[in-house]
């Protein structure tokens, strides 16, 4: 009986081509797209899954209240670590862990600029970053150590072995190589190329060094991991108020801690409340996912009843000659299972062959390997769903049909199938107008941060690190620059003009609501930077060598005069902790962080404190190959033991849409299958009743 399914559904599909090529393109494109968007999901729903000990593992954030608004810190404090680690029971490993940076490493002839951590020895026993070399209860307890991925490794020895080689980090100071851990996985949150003792951090840096006491500034992670059998949300309730009781501030911000599991999708977090993250888009391609799928399934659907009557003949003979209903809806479903497996075969062939196109969208980290059994038996289980979803209907109604009835031409197909494919098309082309208009509304969200106005010039502007030698030769180096002819200001600054790393609550003014804690974005900059950036002043003036007094003064932005209600502000005298400082400029709202959120309160001090950053304008016109090639040898003089590394603001900017764009691309792409897949089922549906 099988086999005879089989020879008729072969026939089936062979005597009506058209129709048969309309079903199979539209399934396959619609179980690709399903398929594209499942291995998106999956990649991303797998972040740090690798990690054994990740449902135990968290990093302690802090919950504040600044001008009444509720935010989320993810940084902490330094003397945190030291006070969980003797004093709370339920920690099995704590880590101290920066936010990564870029640091020059040099052995030999061979110099790189990478990107580390520093961390604590208990971080490689939190997390599961395997050892090829070394053991991970040793390899950072000396202060002066590093650990190497395998292509650092590589890159910097070759086939030698690294254990025992010395490294000059920045041209500061040497560590031994200590380990050597496997390249860190793609889905996985945290990423660097080595790491190095946190201790050799405090010993290295001031700052840090000088803040083991303060509980007030939150410039570091504390991550933990806490034993088996306690409860995450018990400890974060308990540690909830440290820094106030240390402190003895009861207006102090309460800590909780973000458990890793939720570190990738669920990173957002509105009033004290997680308010999502990725896990929106996950959602949102998943439907859309969905929604193209059922749409495919509509189109079998319609089609498939829209040929009743030449297949109601064949119902009524087999009903006349005995066949049981069951026996024909076996018949159809079967035919229908067989149409989505050719379709399925197709899919897999068209999902190969469009992942490399969409790698510039959020597929460069995704792989789909026919040898990967798992994933294809996966697929092949929804491809039979999907063959069920798509025959039930017409299984079911073709099954129906009375043999007397057909077999005496008394029949008539069309007053019962008529209206539910009417349903079926017009649900079918709603949903696809539905995605256009949501691909639509993504775009113009998109367009508008575009295009509000950034308040400062991003192009033939460019941003490099400042390393301790070029803070050291800076004067030198930007007198170097300008000799070139193509360089039109230098300047050095806190931050890059696409960033905002500093966050204070030290201002008060006549007026001030004593229990209002503002927060204002802090900017240092240095002379020039006005001419750098180009930044728009409406009021007064910016820093200058001509005024000695510029050192006690500041500059606002438009949102910070009006937080502080100042109608006249140029002149005006604030307090800076217990220090007065006068305002003499007032510049635009410069978009420096989130061009989707409204512009922070921001001051800019002339202040030598949290200067790494030089920025740097060439002047227009200038072919960029010839700037480069001028002031490349005047960095490498001042900065031997660096390579050469800057960034293009205005690409920076860029970047800051790119996870909106890729909503947005992929969104419109799938919706455009969906309207696709409508119209070959419309043609076929037309093209039949023609």
């Amino acid at each position: 009986m099988i086999k005879n399914y089989f020879k008729i559904a072969i026939r089936n599909l062979w005597k009506n081509k058209g129709y048969s090529v309309i079903n199979i393109i539209g399934l396959a494109i619609g179980m690709a797209a399903a398929t594209l968007i499942g291995l998106w999901v999956q990649y991303q729903v797998s972040f740090d899954s690798f990690n054994a000990n990740r449902k135990n593992i968290g990093s302690i954030m802090k919950r504040t209240l600044f001008n009444n608004e509720k935010s989320s810190e993810t940084g902490s404090s330094l003397p945190l670590y030291d006070e969980l680690k003797a004093n709370y029971p339920e920690v099995k490993h704590i880590t101290r862990l920066d936010w990564g940076d870029g640091h020059s490493l040099v052995t030999g002839e061979k110099k790189l600029g990478k990107y580390g951590h520093f961390a604590d020895p208990d971080f490689l026993r939190m997390f599961s970053f395997p050892l090829v070399k070394g053991n991970a209860d040793k390899v950072l307890s000396d202060p002066y150590s590093i650990v190497l991925t395998e292509s650092l490794a590589n890159a910097l020895f070759g086939k030698a072995d690294p254990i025992g080689k010395v490294i000059k980090v920045d041209n500061q100071y040497d560590v031994k190589v200590t380990g050597v851990l496997k390249d860190v996985t793609k889905n996985s949150t945290l990423h660097f190329d080595y790491l190095m003792p946190y201790e050799l951090n405090i010993s290295m840096s001031d700052f840090v060094k000088n803040h083991k006491t303060h509980w007030q500034d939150n410039f570091l992670q504390n991550i933990i991991e806490r034993y088996d059998g306690s409860s995450m949300d018990a400890f974060s309730k308990k540690i909830a108020s440290i820094v106030q009781q240390k402190t003895n501030d009861k207006t102090e911000g309460t800590l909780f801690i973000h458990p890793m599991e939720k570190w990738h999708l669920y990173n957002d977090f509105k009033d004290w409340q997680n308010a999502g993250g990725l896990i929106q888009n996950v959602r949102l391609f998943s439907v859309i996912g969905l929604l193209v799928l059922i749409i495919a399934c509509i189109n079998f659907m319609n089609l498939s009843t829209a040929r009743s009557e030449k297949r109601a003949r064949e119902v009524g003979i087999r009903k006349a000659i005995g066949s049981q209903r069951k026996h024909l809806i076996a018949q159809f479903l079967g035919e229908s299972l067989f149409t989505a497996f050719i379709a399925f075969i197709l899919s897999l062939i068209i999902v190969k062959l469009c992942l490399p196109l969409l790698s510039d969208i959020g597929f460069n980290d995704i792989t789909f390997n026919f040898s990967n059994i798992t994933l294809i038996g996966i697929l092949f289980a929804g491809c039979l769903i999907t063959g069920l979803l798509a025959g039930s209907y017409p299984a079911l109604y073709l099954s129906g049909f009375t043999a007397v009835k057909v077999l005496k031409g008394t029949f008539q197909p069309g007053k019962s199938a008529n209206l539910p494919r009417k349903i079926l098309v017009v649900t079918q082309f709603s949903f696809s107008i539905a995605l256009i208009i949501g691909t639509i509304v993504i775009f113009q969200q998109i367009q508008y941060a575009k295009n509000r106005p950034i308040g400062y010039n991003p192009n033939n502007l460019l941003s490099f690190s400042l390393s301790a030698d070029l803070q050291k030769n800076y004067d030198a180096m930007k007198q170097g620059l300008l000799a070139t002819g193509y360089v039109e200001a230098v300047t050095k600054s806190s931050s890059p003009m696409t960033g905002i790393y500093n966050e204070w609550d030290n201002f008060s003014w006549q007026g001030k609501d004593p229990n209002s804690r503002p927060l204002f974005a802090a900017v240092m900059v240095d002379y020039d930077y006005d001419k750098v950036s180009q930044i728009k002043l409406k009021e007064g003036r910016f820093f200058s060598k001509q005024f000695s007094t510029d050192s006690n003064s500041l500059v606002l932005n438009e949102a910070a005069v009006k937080l502080m209600g100042l109608k006249n502000p140029v002149g005006n005298t604030i307090k800076f902790g217990d220090e007065n400082v006068t305002i003499i400029g007032v510049t635009q709202n410069v978009i420096m962080d989130n061009p989707f959120k409204s512009v922070m309160p921001e001051v800019m001090l002339l202040r030598p404190y949290y200067v790494y950053y030089g920025l740097l304008r060439f002047k227009q016109g200038t072919d960029i190959r010839k700037v480069l090639t001028a002031i490349t040898p005047v960095m490498e003089k001042y900065n031997p033991a660096y390579p050469f590394e800057y960034r293009f603001t205005d690409e920076e900017f860029t970047k800051k849409f790119e996870s909106e764009n890729q909503v947005a691309r992929l969104s419109g792409i799938f919706a455009a299958l969906a309207i696709f897949i409508s119209c070959l089922g419309l043609f076929g549906l037309v093209s039949f009743m023609a």
